[in-house]
This record gives C-alpha cells, structure tokens and sequence, in this order.
C-alpha cells in the first residue's frame, strides 16, 4: 500500500470526508487511534433537563402557527411506512459539529453531516441535516433535531436519525467547533472565497469568538471587509462555517459548512508523508467517536481505492419540499416526509435499494 495514501485516507475521517482510517504498520495506528477519545455506546445516559444555554428561541419568527389539532397531524405524517434502508456496501457515519461554551454538557449539534461511502458504486455522498429540522427524538419528544445529541449524545443522535430518515447509521465522529479551530490550524487552514458581506458577518463572529470565548485578539483574525480569496486560518473558517445571515439563513450555512470540509481535504491533498502523520498525531485528540479500532482495521485493505472515489453533496429538507412552524418559541422545519425520504435513499442508495430491514427491527 502506498504509504502517502494510507495516511491520507486516515486523515480524511477527522476532516469528515472519508470517515475510515487504517496505516500501514499497525503499531503506529494502534498508537493513533489510541488518542481518539473512543466512547461505548453503552456508556451513554439520556440527559433528563439540559442547562440554560442550550435552549434557543427564534430570533425573528417566520413560521406558521399552528394548532393543537394541526400539529398532532404533523406529528402523525412522521411516521412513514418506508423501512429502514440499509445494504451492505454502504457505509454510514454521522459527522457532528458541536456548537457549546463550556463542557459541562453535550452541547447541541448544529453541523450533522451525514457520510455515505458506497463501495458498490466507488462513491461518496454528503448531506446535511439541518439542525431546525422537527423530529420525535426517542425517549425526549418532539423537538429540533439538533437536541437529540444535547441529550443524548452520538447515539441518541444516530438512532433519532436512523427512525426519522430511515436510514441505518450507528457510527459518528463528533467535534466542537472549539476543536474546529485547533484541527484547522493544525492542518495549516484553508482557502475560502468569500463575498463582502460574507466577510462582515464572519468578522462579527470572529469579534465574539475571540473577545468573550477565546480571550485573543480579534484584529489577527478578521476577513478583508471587501471579501475575495483568503488562506483562512482556523478562526477565520470556523466563523464562516457558522454564517447563517447571509443568503437563506442555515440553509446556506450547511452549504459552507461542506465547502469548508472540501476545502481541508484539498489542503490534506497537498501534504508530505511527514506532515500528514504529524497532523494526525496532532488532531486525533480532539475526535470524538464510536468507532472501534477492530472496525477501523477491517476496512484497510479497502483503502487506496476510495481515494478515487466520486464525491456528491446534497442537504435535507430540499428546496419546494418543507414548510416552516412555530412552536414553543422556535421556527422548526417540517419536511415533506414520504417524497424527502424517497429522493434521500435514491441519492444515497440508488434508484434499486436493496437490503432494507423492516423498520421495526
């Protein structure tokens, strides 16, 4: 196996492209996956009240009213016949940027990426979940779907997802948008192009980040207030990542959210043999998952040709098929389940499922 690949490919799980890892001398992996904050599903408790600031409200409310008799119908339309798709040549990971001040807590997952690798078609998909998405989250209620991780964590997460999407996931890797900052600066950051208004709007979130969390000086960090190409450094990129008020609000933001990790994967690309495994003893630290490393050592003979693998992105609810509700002080998206659903698993799976488990299972 070539040496520059391997690594590559390891790299690509904690930039969440290709979310598989492996080395050729299996004492040196062992030693990094060593630093993976590994977490048993088992080990996981279901959170009864979450603090303070994990509760959001609507800044400017956009969504439809809606009556008690209203909303139990919706609630109702949920619950799909579809079963849950699952085949054996795709692989299922959940990606999960975690958005918190302190961890103390889980933290709400506002980046949920969902990464497909089809070893059937050499492909990869990407699609993002939009965190406002209305959800039955097991064992909680009906809420957004970026609450499921706060109570949760990765497995209340995936399984929220595995009933409402209908597809098998029950691997993730979780970073904080903290994290975030420090695995971009250690891959050496990205470039962006960004537009002016872009730029104000991220430097807003760079004034916020450095000044009250950070405690660094935001003037090293701000875009040209005219926009255009920049080498973005980890808080740079990270605040663009979190732009929601430009363009169609966080439907946008899952939009830049993916062209980041593009672009880090292109910066990755670039790298020397001795880079990448300096990086990766680096970054593997700040990973947080549910992937054992007898999983991981069973996909290294797969490797070098996914490097060649196409890579597709798409995100969920699709444009024509939502419709926007208040409840309990927040605007919560309400897909168009039955059509979503088929246009999800025919992007992921093809237009010929195959493999599907009855959705009770």
């Amino acid at each position: 196996m070539n040496l520059k690949k391997a690594f590559l490919i390891s790299l690509c799980i904690v930039l969440g492209v290709v979310l598989v890892s492996g080395g050729v001398v299996y004492k040196f992996g062992h030693d990094l996956y060593s630093s993976v904050n590994y977490v048993s599903d088992d080990t996981v408790t279901v959170e009864e009240t979450l603090p303070e600031e994990a509760e959001e409200e609507t800044d400017e409310r956009t969504g439809d009213l809606v009556s008690d008799e209203e909303l139990a119908a919706i609630q109702e339309s949920m619950d799909t016949s579809k079963s849950v798709a699952s085949d054996e040549d795709i692989y299922n990971v959940l990606l999960i940027g975690v958005d918190r001040q302190e961890r103390t807590w889980n933290g709400n997952s506002d980046c949920m990426i969902l990464v497909s690798i089809n070893k059937a078609d050499n492909r990869v998909t990407m699609v993002s979940l939009m965190r406002d998405t209305y959800v039955n989250i097991p064992g909680v209620g009906y809420k957004k779907l970026n609450a499921a991780y706060a109570y949760g964590a990765g497995p209340l997460l995936c399984e929220t997802i595995t009933e409402t999407y209908k597809i098998e996931v029950d691997r993730y890797v979780a970073v904080d948008f903290w994290d975030l900052v420090d695995i971009i600066d250690i891959i050496g950051g990205v470039w962006l192009d960004i537009s002016a208004e872009e730029a104000e709007v991220a430097n807003g979130y760079i004034l916020d980040m450095c000044e009250r969390l950070m405690d660094i000086d935001p003037t090293e960090h701000y875009f040209p207030t005219e926009g255009g190409t920049v080498y973005a450094d980890g808080v740079q990129a990270v605040a663009y990542a979190r732009n929601r008020y430009v363009g169609n609000s966080d439907f946008e933001r899952t939009e830049r959210q993916r062209y980041v990790l593009t672009q880090l994967m292109e910066e990755v690309k670039q790298m020397s043999l001795a880079q990448m495994t300096s990086a990766m003893q680096s970054i593997l630290e700040y990973v947080t998952t549910n992937i054992s490393e007898t999983e991981i050592w069973s996909m290294v003979t797969e490797l070098p040709e996914m490097l060649e693998y196409s890579f597709e992105s798409s995100r969920v609810p699709y444009d024509g098929m939502y419709s926007t509700i208040y409840v309990n002080g927040q605007d919560m998206l309400v897909p168009d389940w039955e059509e979503t659903l088929e246009l999800l698993h025919e992007f992921i799976y093809g237009s010929d499922e195959t493999g599907e488990t009855d959705a009770e299972s």
